[in-house]
């Protein structure tokens, strides 16, 4: 039984629709975060990564599983992410994004399909162009975390992302300016920045995909 009705083919619809853009980032993004000229300058020549929002089932439900970063690494240490990295010379994002996952939480690549692409976001603070694939998995991934990069695996049912108990948004003073950041509450962390932007979209995609649905 799935409570929260969201449905696999919700999910392949809303990656077949056209995606909702900066109109879904923006419901998870900083104060003046979202700026389209900035993303125009820091795209010429900006770091290329992928991630990858892995959708599969689970004691009934869909999941993706997020990870916290370990506090030694250079790059947003210690916040919540979805497995991938840097863009090796020659790969699409889509081999990018399996072969991260695959090192960082032991995601088996042959048992992905991939969906599609969210839209590209560019993170100023890494220089990092962000472009998030989604696949599903028929099944739960036999998980291999790597501790060098990962220092917790935080696996998630859909349903919590979608749910606006989980949604929050608190007064930060981030890199010395005070902003209004707003977050998922997940597991006990908080899920912000780009990875909140990225899932914003995301859950964006797959509640217009579902309110079609029941048109």
């Amino acid at each position: 039984m799935n409570p929260s009705g969201i449905t696999l083919a919700d999910v392949r619809v809303a990656m077949q629709r056209p995606l909702p853009g900066l109109r879904g980032q923006a419901r998870m993004a900083p104060t003046d975060r979202l700026d389209p000229d900035l993303y125009v300058r820091g795209s010429r020549d900006c770091r290329r990564a992928a991630v990858l929002l892995l959708v599969y089932p689970w004691q009934g439900e869909l999941y993706t599983a997020l990870t916290v970063r370990p506090r030694h690494l250079p790059d947003h240490p210690g916040q919540v992410s979805l497995p991938g990295g840097a863009r090796d010379e020659g790969e699409t994002v889509e081999q990018t994004a399996l072969r991260e996952a695959e090192e960082e939480v032991g995601i088996d690549p042959s048992r992905v399909e991939t969906l599609g692409r969210l839209t590209h976001l560019y993170i100023p603070p890494s220089n990092f162009c962000l472009q998030a694939v989604v696949g599903y998995a028929p099944d739960r991934p036999q998980w291999r975390t790597q501790p060098t990069e990962v220092a917790e695996l935080l696996e998630t049912p859909l349903a919590d992302l979608l749910d606006r108990s989980h949604w929050a948004e608190e007064t930060w003073v981030v890199g010395g300016v005070t902003r209004q950041v707003p977050f998922f509450a997940i597991g006990g962390h908080k899920v912000w920045g780009a990875t909140a932007i990225v899932l914003a979209e995301f859950v964006t995609a797959v509640e217009e995909a579902m309110a079609a649905r029941a048109a």
